[in-house]
């Protein structure tokens, strides 16, 4: 049987989109009769979607402030990226030796779907599919508690990623850049050539941290 996500689940989901979206921004104060409002469901619910999404870093929790949307610290950015480097380094010693007898469609799709977002200026739609991309990608290591502190890490991960990816469409214009790294990388794992995979994923996965404005990171 399949089962249907809870109402708990599909509001932290869609809480998660409002962040990647920028339309609840760093720091910003979750005012609980509106947001259930918009997301049209009631306040118990949502609490304890607000809860889940607190225990995963995404937000804050003060008392007699209620929730806040997380501002990232310059010690946060660089422990996620770091976290998240060891992890997919970890990924690609078990992944690299089975590419032989590997599909890599699933990461070709979400490719595909990467630059349909790109081509229709959805920011936060190329943000939701790069995730889903590294996901994929580790899930091809074969090795389940790997992938479960990765996908917890994506969960902080994406808010570094939602303002990368604005601040770079905001400065360069291009939200396809971030495809064609992607492009480059399915590339070398098609290849099975570990240098050259190696090479592909420092350059896609060592960029640094894009802060608002041109501040420093």
């Amino acid at each position: 049987m399949i089962e249907q996500p809870s109402l708990v689940e599909m509001a932290s989901a869609e809480i998660k989109k409002l962040i990647v979206a920028g339309a609840l921004s760093p720091g910003e104060r979750i005012f609980e009769p509106r947001l259930a409002e918009q997301l049209g469901i009631s306040r118990p619910p949502l609490r304890e979607a607000l809860r889940a999404l607190a225990a995963q870093d995404i937000l804050t929790q003060t008392p007699r402030r209620g929730y806040h949307v997380v501002e990232l610290s310059d010690v946060d950015v660089d422990e996620i990226y770091s976290f998240r480097a060891a992890l997919e380094r970890m990924a690609l010693d078990l992944l690299v030796p089975q590419l032989p007898d590997l599909s890599l469609s699933d990461l070709e799709d979400t490719v595909k779907a990467m630059w349909l977002a790109a081509d229709e200026g959805d920011e936060a739609g190329v943000v939701i599919a790069n995730r889903a991309f590294h996901e994929e990608l580790v899930a091809l290591a074969g090795h389940r508690r790997l992938l479960r502190s990765y996908r917890s890490l994506m969960d902080q991960m994406q808010l570094c990623m939602s303002r990368n990816l604005r601040t770079e469409a905001q400065t360069v214009g291009d939200l396809a850049a971030g495809c064609r790294r992607h492009d480059v990388l399915v590339e070398a794992l098609r290849s099975g050539d570990r240098a050259r995979i190696d090479a592909a994923v420092k350059a896609h996965g060592e960029r640094t941290y894009l802060p608002p404005d041109g501040e420093g990171p």
